[in-house]
């Protein structure tokens, strides 16, 4: 599978990128064998540049890059893993953990998109997994037709990371 890249760039002047490319370093051997045909699809998101909050022009393009990808391909999950070490710039949620705003962000965004786009038959699962000193967050989208290998992904990623 060829990467999907692209870069936007905000009206504040703040640079994202994003890489949708084949993950083949989270999952076990065992669990991309059980998938069979199917990509697992991780998404890596970095900020080139800037500080600003990221405002709903770019987050409607990240959400329209993997959508775009996504319905390109029958064959596709896609597995994001929520940064945990990137801070979080200009927000007032001090309380919450970056890689829990991101999760719940990354949520939300989902939500929004199925509804607004009247997506049937695609769905989202959180994989929350208690770390030593903080919890990650891995969300899987994949069709309704893919629900039994989904839980494989979350099961593998449970059975990978929460020790």
């Amino acid at each position: 599978m060829d990467d999907l890249v692209r870069i936007f760039k905000s009206s504040d002047g703040d640079v994202y990128h994003i890489t949708l490319s084949e993950d083949k370093g989270v999952l076990s051997s065992d669990a991309l064998d059980a998938l069979k045909d199917i990509t697992v699809v991780g998404i890596e998101l970095r900020r080139l540049a800037g500080n600003h909050a990221t405002g709903h022009d770019v987050l409607i393009a990240i959400e329209d890059t993997i959508a775009e990808l996504f319905f390109q391909r029958d064959d596709v999950i896609i597995c994001y893993y929520c940064d945990f070490i990137n801070p979080i710039p200009h927000t007032k949620k001090n309380t919450v953990p970056p890689q829990e705003y991101r999760s719940m962000l990354f949520d939300r965004m989902f939500q929004r998109y199925t509804k607004q786009k009247d997506i049937k038959g695609v769905r989202l699962s959180v994989v929350e997994i208690n770390g030593i000193n903080e919890k990650y967050y891995f969300h899987v989208i994949y069709r309704e037709a893919h629900s039994f290998l989904a839980s494989i992904i979350g099961h593998d990623l449970r059975e990978g990371f929460d020790k």
